[in-house]
């Protein structure tokens, strides 16, 4: 993790720094060699000094464009009412955690566009960049500002190709689930679309390798190892389609025990009955906290008698709980993360209607 922006978690997997020194290599040997040709304006190549300082600056300035495409998603998110659990960048992109799905259709319609319109904004700032820059003859900005503005641009058509996970996946998402009502329908449809699209993308990378009009071997590699990328998220997409998707569709009902409630009466009246390694508290279906059997054999079992589950519980907190309309790798994440090995789930009253434990979301998917 490198930072935190409007309290996001910003992560970034470690392959990013190769791409990173790629990029910045390109750039540099490309405007180092070879002249830039930008319509009537012939930029000539540069001194390796300039041309290093210009391959730096340009591949973060691309970076953090591609955070601005994520941030835009995840700030759309939250005016939807949907929390975010964290950003990453990765060597093909970006990704914004929603923690749970959208309510509607406009909602995820709505999320989708934010990170292509960020970016073609961003494509128009460093385009009329360029032009301004161009009319003062200062050559280091003009390829600046063509860099971001084209890669900008391109982020933006690429992502709205109709194949989930890409933004014009969601898109398509969206339109399939408001005409059919099912979001199970729509998400099978636009994972397949996301295949389809994936293979097109390895043969066009296999095409620009070998065809001798091409002969691009890096960027006919670099289409197949994103046309791979975007296979295996779009195929597990369809396959999550025949599995539970939310934590409704997987949580069993809660056995919930009282704050009141002496351990030795629970471990003598309760565990014999429900023998499991947590417990939701609650009280008039108001979750009060999460009780761990970890945590129970830290206690002596002669202070058993004096101490009630209110004592020894994990109090509530939002590492605690998820909504009913939650995903399941965000539970799963939490489950991880909390050190209780479950999470109680509630409605959006406030109720406790469900829980979660770590081995149970486990079994469900090997039968899957």
């Amino acid at each position: 993790m490198v930072a935190r922006v409007y309290g996001i978690p910003v992560r970034i997997d470690y392959r990013w720094f190769l791409v990173f020194a790629m990029s910045v290599v390109l750039i540099a040997e490309n405007v180092r060699k070879h002249p830039l040709q930008l319509s009537n304006l012939t930029i000539p190549p540069t001194g390796d000094f300039l041309a290093w300082t210009l391959g730096v600056v340009t591949t973060l300035a691309l970076f953090l464009s591609v955070f601005g495409h994520e941030q835009s998603h995840a700030l759309m998110g939250r005016t939807e009412g949907i929390e975010i659990d964290e950003i990453v960048l990765h060597p093909f992109g970006g990704l914004a955690r929603l923690r749970t799905q959208p309510e509607n259709p406009k909602a995820e319609f709505r999320i989708a566009v934010a990170g292509p319109a960020a970016s073609f904004t961003f494509a128009l700032i460093a385009f009329a960049g360029m032009f301004l820059t161009a009319s003062f003859r200062f050559n280091f900005g003009t390829s600046f500002f063509f860099f971001i503005g084209a890669g900008n641009l391109l982020l933006a058509v690429f992502n709205l190709f109709p194949g989930y996970p890409l933004d014009g996946g969601r898109v398509l998402r969206a339109i399939i689930w408001k005409r059919s009502g099912s979001i199970r329908d729509a998400t099978r449809i636009s994972g397949f679309c996301g295949q389809l699209m994936s293979l097109v993308l390895i043969a066009f990378g296999i095409y620009m390798a070998v065809a001798p009009t091409f002969r691009a071997y890096f960027m006919g590699l670099w289409s197949i190892l994103v046309g791979v990328f975007l296979l295996s998220a779009a195929t597990n997409v369809v396959r999550s389609v025949r599995t539970p998707t939310t934590v409704q569709d997987a949580m069993s009902p809660p056995i919930s025990i009282e704050p009141d409630l002496p351990i030795n009466r629970f471990v003598d009246e309760v565990l014999p009955l429900h023998r499991h390694p947590s417990f939701p508290v609650a009280h008039g279906r108001r979750l009060l906290g999460i009780l761990s059997l970890e945590d129970l054999k830290k206690i002596p079992r002669e202070q058993w008698r004096s101490l009630r589950v209110g004592d020894t519980m994990r109090t509530v907190n939002s590492h605690l709980f998820v909504p009913e309309n939650a995903t399941i790798e965000s539970a799963n994440n939490l489950i991880d993360r909390n050190g209780a090995g479950a999470v109680a789930v509630v409605s959006s009253s406030g109720e406790l209607v469900g829980f979660l434990r770590r081995g149970k979301l486990k079994r469900r998917k090997l039968r899957s």
